[in-house]
């Protein structure tokens, strides 16, 4: 609410004339701001003195501050983390005080149940009245701790059905429970070893119910936008989320884990990540990348999970405006380093304080921004722009954002952005501009240098030739990739120019996934096998730290052997199988090597774009089938050869020559050389037909 009132000063100040002639205007906005903002801080608590005072007059509006839930009988039974105060039945006076000790500072209170019986079911005919004892209950309750009057957690009536009479309902349980963890216990579990406990059905559905409540709690699920984007995507695997975890985002952040409670056996999500900006730390203290409030849970312990967005709602509700949410993603990268998708659950109405340590995020995000109803802040249209991820909002999603721009604009919703000359985007029209200008000062970035080297090239003796980094700089417009890398030892230093060129080129990369094949790890030559040699190794692009470890580990576990054959149709076949979504397969291979398993050929039904590499002599005719056959693609260091070339030429029954040398159909239909002499010299087996070596497995 800050945030309007400066609007407003800042639209006196730089066009004065307009501010009077609409000042009536402006200060029918600064009222309403005033009276939004004493509306937000009472929102602190659960029950205002009105409402307890007159419940009658204000019956429903009283009511609808709780979730109504109705069981057969209640259990009383006394267990760790509750406790039962009794007020009998008609009666609000609590029997039993001295079981809660008020104000305790390593308490967290999670959820607290008003419980009655229905009877008569309709409770028109309730002989006391019922508004009337609930408010004096609950004015018991705070005379006893009035610290428990907060919206931090959820409020519950519940509703016993199990009884028929009147003189069986004076026999049933009437009073409050109150829900509890101690905060020294929680924090003393070792989380990275603890034994996650085992979740059935019935454990599911109470906690989808519980998290059900607790958005209700907070003023309910608003729109829908953080569980639609989940389930719009159950390709997000080894998720990481990362959510603002302050006041007016509780109930965004909420769907998350009800969509993964939900969806629990198949949900891709790993861990969370909440940040409330400090804990409660003045703002005048916050330091850039050392503010605090971080938390992390893992998201296969669903108590844990719960128990955590309360204490973080408890330590801290985030003070000023401004957010550490760059903070927030890197020390979540560093505490889970294993994730394939980063996705950042923000408060677009909120500016990044910490914008500038965007230099040390070197990982796709993608963005869910929340309460974009007058457009989207720039903070973090850069956020996914720069890092080459996705924004996600009520009312449309865009991945890969540079494809979108059209001379330096970009269309989102009902604004246009513009690039500025810091490369950065920025609201055209300047008066639009003014409802995200107090993110202006946060938002000073140079552009990203990025280091042009990579340690596994410079390991093995840097780069002598540049083909892969220079086919992938012409074809910027390749996106939704899978690259397939031949990771034997000749070709390491060409295979990871791919990786060098995606991590200098984070904006407009278009590959998803790297896959590593290594030829059957240490497999022995004579016993790989055609289809099962293995040694293939996927990772997503995402997660650059992830994939530069995966060079070496792949490496480690084998080179390739001795012999100049490898199972690169293997590793694409396999590739196109597990990303059926790819609109590319981009294979990486050494045109001095052979493809043992080429007789795969025939079961590839996914276009491959060859980079071919290692030219020492004439092109290998094996590589311009794997294009031809596919219906993809052959790309040099200097020339693009399309499908449509060897297609026409093949048609035509004419010969293919390139780079002086012709190639001809053989009888069965696959590009050889013409010469015969080159045949047996290259010695690669252009043929689909199984041998009688190759039948004994010799």
């Amino acid at each position: 609410m800050e945030r309007k009132v400066i609007l407003c000063v800042q639209i006196a100040v730089n066009e004065p004339m307009k501010f009077l002639k609409n000042k009536i205007w402006i200060f029918i906005f600064l009222i309403i701001t005033l009276l939004s903002v004493d509306y937000a801080h009472s929102q602190e608590i659960k029950f205002t003195k009105d409402v307890l005072n007159n419940p009658k007059k204000y019956g429903e509006k009283f009511e609808k501050l709780f979730n109504l839930n109705e069981i057969s009988t209640y259990d009383t039974t006394k267990t760790k983390g509750k406790i039962i105060l009794e007020n009998g039945y008609t009666r609000y006076k609590i029997k039993n005080p001295q079981d809660w000790k008020p104000h305790q500072k390593n308490i967290v209170v999670t959820q607290i149940d008003v419980i009655y019986t229905k009877y008569p079911r309709n409770k028109n005919f309730w002989r006391t009245n019922y508004y009337e004892l609930l408010a004096n209950r609950i004015k018991a309750l705070f005379a006893l701790d009035s610290s428990l009057n907060s919206s931090d957690f959820e409020w519950n009536i519940i509703l016993q059905t199990d009884c028929h009479t009147e003189a069986q309902t004076k026999e049933m349980f009437h009073g409050i429970c109150i829900h509890y963890f101690k905060i020294d216990e929680f924090e003393s579990q070792n989380t990275d070893t603890e034994e996650i406990p085992t979740i059935d059905s019935t454990d599911l559905s109470n906690y989808s119910l519980k998290v059900q409540n607790f958005i209700r709690s907070q003023g309910g699920i608003g729109d829908s936008l953080v569980y639609n984007t989940f389930q719009h995507h159950p390709e997000w695997h080894k998720a990481l989320v990362v959510m603002d975890w302050t006041g007016s985002m509780y109930r965004y952040g909420a769907q998350a884990i009800l969509w993964h409670s939900l969806h629990f056996a198949k949900s891709g999500i790993k861990n969370f990540v909440f940040f409330n900006d400090g804990d409660g730390m003045p703002d005048s203290k916050k330091e850039i990348g050392n503010t605090g409030g971080i938390y992390y849970a893992q998201a296969n312990n669903m108590d844990r999970l719960i128990k955590t967005f309360y204490l973080v709602s408890k330590r801290g509700k985030g003070g000023d405006p401004e957010e550490n949410d760059m903070e927030a993603l890197i020390k979540g990268m560093n505490r889970f380093e294993d994730f394939d998708e980063l996705v950042l659950i923000a408060d677009n109405n909120s500016c990044m304080r910490d914008f500038r340590l965007l230099a040390n995020l070197r990982v796709k995000v993608n963005v869910i921004v929340c309460g974009a109803r007058y457009g989207i802040n720039p903070q973090y249209i850069n956020l996914a722009y720069l890092t080459g991820g996705s924004i996600h909002s009520i009312e449309e999603e865009i991945k890969h954002m540079s494809s979108k721009i059209k001379g330096n604009n970009l269309k989102l919703k009902e604004l246009t952005y513009e690039l500025s000359q810091e490369n950065l985007f920025q609201i055209k029209n300047p008066p639009q501009r003014i409802q995200f200008s107090q993110c202006d000062k946060f938002t000073t970035l140079q552009p990203l240098r990025i280091d042009p080297h990579l340690n596994f090239i410079e390991k093995h003796g840097g780069i002598s030739d540049s083909t892969t980094y220079k086919i992938l700089n012409r074809h910027p417009s390749w996106s939704d990739a899978a690259v397939v890398m031949d990771w034997n030892k000749d070709m390491y230093t060409q295979s990871a120019q791919a990786i060098l060129w995606h991590k200098m080129n984070p904006r407009t990369s278009g590959i998803d996934y790297f896959v590593f094949d290594n030829d059957g790890n240490k497999l022995n030559d004579k016993k790989k096998r055609i289809g099962r040699t293995g040694g293939i190794y996927f990772v997503k692009s995402n997660n650059f730290k992830r994939v530069l470890k995966q060079c070496d580990y792949v490496a480690k576990k084998g080179n390739g052997g001795n012999s100049n054959s490898n199972n690169m149709l293997e590793a694409c076949l396999r590739s196109a199988q597990k990303y059926k979504d790819s609109k590319e397969i981009i294979a990486i291979v050494d045109n001095e090597s052979c493809m043992r398993d080429f007789r795969l050929i025939k079961y590839l039904h996914k276009p491959i774009k060859v980079i071919l590499t290692n030219i020492k002599g004439p092109i290998n005719p094996q590589y311009i089938n794997l294009a031809y056959k596919s219906g993809g693609s052959l790309h040099t260091i200097n020339d693009d050869y399309y499908n449509y070339v060897f297609t026409s030429l093949a048609e035509s029954k004419q010969k293919l020559v390139l780079n002086g040398v012709s190639y001809a159909l053989n009888k069965e239909g696959y590009y050889d050389f013409e010469n015969p002499k080159l045949r047996g010299k290259k010695a690669c087996k252009i043929s689909l037909k199984i041998s009688l070596l190759d039948k004994l497995g010799l």
